[in-house]
């Protein structure tokens, strides 16, 4: 039988300590691991996501020329059409409108945010921003080209003083390739046309028509 001296315990029980998972130590916890960097993967995600949406990755635009799009003593800007009402109404309820895109009517309780759309709105949300005096830039079938025009468009407005903009594709426009609304109005092209577009913000934006124009 061999004697063990108290030195050479102490040796074996450091040995043991120095054994993740043998009895000495706790074993370090990878799953926890894992999954704290799962998260701070899926986080960073949604922020890029975030910042692509509202163009923050694009060139900054140039302000829009003063002289583009003024509108005219007395000039009317789009078509004027009845005010369909303000209710609000539970999330998922669908409405059907008089115009398409739609100009007012019932919607849900939550606005969307302003800014330029990857994917189609709901109506019922957008129309609540329209409520807010702000303006919904719809467009179905535009050429690459065209697009990015609208979409520089877009980003020389917002970055100025018409903040409240959104611009969607939408798949429901037909007959033409653009149309701007704004509550109760509205204005259709068949091809991109800065100038007109421009006039028809510089009407509307924040109107008296909306029934809370300065809501955010």
């Amino acid at each position: 039988m061999s004697v063990t001296t108290r030195r050479e315990r102490r040796q074996q029980e450091k040995r043991k300590k120095r054994r993740p998972g043998r009895g000495g130590g706790a074993a370090p916890d990878r799953t926890g691991t894992f999954i704290t960097i799962a998260i701070v993967v899926i986080v960073l995600l949604g922020g890029v996501l975030l910042l692509r949406q509202v163009g923050a990755f694009e060139p900054p635009a140039a302000s829009i020329d003063p002289n583009v799009g003024q509108v005219g003593q007395g000039e009317v800007v789009g078509t004027k059409f009845p005010n369909e009402g303000t209710t609000h109404i539970p999330g998922g309820q669908k409405v059907t409108y008089n115009t398409t895109p739609p100009t007012s009517g019932a919607h849900y309780g939550d606005p969307a945010t302003w800014g330029i759309k990857d994917s189609q709105l709901p109506d019922e949300t957008m129309v609540h921003n329209l409520e807010h005096g702000g303006i919904v830039i719809a467009y179905n079938q535009l050429t690459p080209d065209d697009l990015s025009k609208l979409k520089t468009l877009v980003r020389q407005l917002t970055g100025g003083q018409y903040r409240k903009i959104i611009l969607e594709p939408y798949d429901k426009l037909t007959g033409a390739k653009i149309a701007v609304s704004a509550w109760t109005w509205q204005l259709k092209m068949v091809s991109f046309d800065e100038s007109q577009i421009v006039k028809f913000v510089r009407a509307h934006y924040q109107g008296t028509d909306a029934p809370e124009p300065n809501a955010n």
